[in-house]
């Protein structure tokens, strides 16, 4: 009787269903479950870095782990619209800034430039008075009223001499350092006239300026 009452205790008509005795079930078990950290971080990369956030979760996607991949499903589709979100957000920043930014840089060459005609503007009235000048046997000021390129003035004059002391540079390169040549027209360099004797009007033609209006500086009538 006893023996009969030990064999009802032990016999397991379905060993199967003994999972601590299946290690094959055990190992079953033990794969499945809920979403893995891959996707977890596939899901939070998507909206801080999407391109990762895609990476991962298509990593995760194709891991034969027995786990859902539902979050793998989600981080995909999450990383890709948050790609195109930012792309539209750029192309519409980029419609937004970039006309301002060129505006800008056109102020700033016209400003730039504007400086270039006052400097040239005061060397020509500062060496017009200079003694060396005034008392030289070589003057060779421009006659009134007639424009003149300021590449065009003679350095071995008295003039040309004291103009490139005074604005320290030669002649042929002072143009080079025009910066609103390069868009629209091309400006056609530094000219300048003197009028009544003394006055002085320095422009730069052709330049950003507008709808390529020249820039001017010195004495209007």
């Amino acid at each position: 009787m006893d023996q009969n009452q030990n064999f009802s205790q032990n016999y397991n008509p379905n060993p199967a269903c003994n999972q601590g005795d299946n290690p094959y079930m055990a190992n079953d078990v033990s794969k499945k479950g809920g979403p893995s950290g891959l996707s977890i971080a596939a899901i939070i990369l998507a909206f801080v870095f999407s391109p990762a956030g895609l990476i991962l979760g298509f990593v995760d996607l194709f891991k034969k782990d027995g786990r859902t991949k539902g979050l793998s499903i989600a981080a995909i589709i999450a990383s890709i619209v948050a790609g195109f979100a930012g792309l539209i957000v750029c192309a519409v920043l980029l419609a937004v800034i970039y006309p301002q930014a060129v505006r800008y840089e056109q102020k700033s060459c016209i400003s730039a430039d504007t400086q270039l005609c006052n400097s040239v503007r005061n060397a020509i009235i500062t060496s017009m008075m200079d003694p060396a000048v005034v008392t030289g046997s070589n003057p060779g000021l421009p006659s009134d009223y007639d424009w003149v390129y300021v590449e065009d003035i003679d350095p071995d004059t008295d003039f040309g001499r004291t103009f490139e002391e005074y604005i320290g540079s030669d002649v042929d390169e002072i143009e080079d350092q025009i910066k609103s040549s390069y868009r629209g027209k091309d400006a056609s360099g530094l000219q300048f006239r003197i009028t009544n004797g003394n006055d002085v009007e320095v422009r730069i033609e052709n330049s950003d300026n507008g709808n390529g209006e020249e820039i001017s500086v010195g004495v209007y009538y």
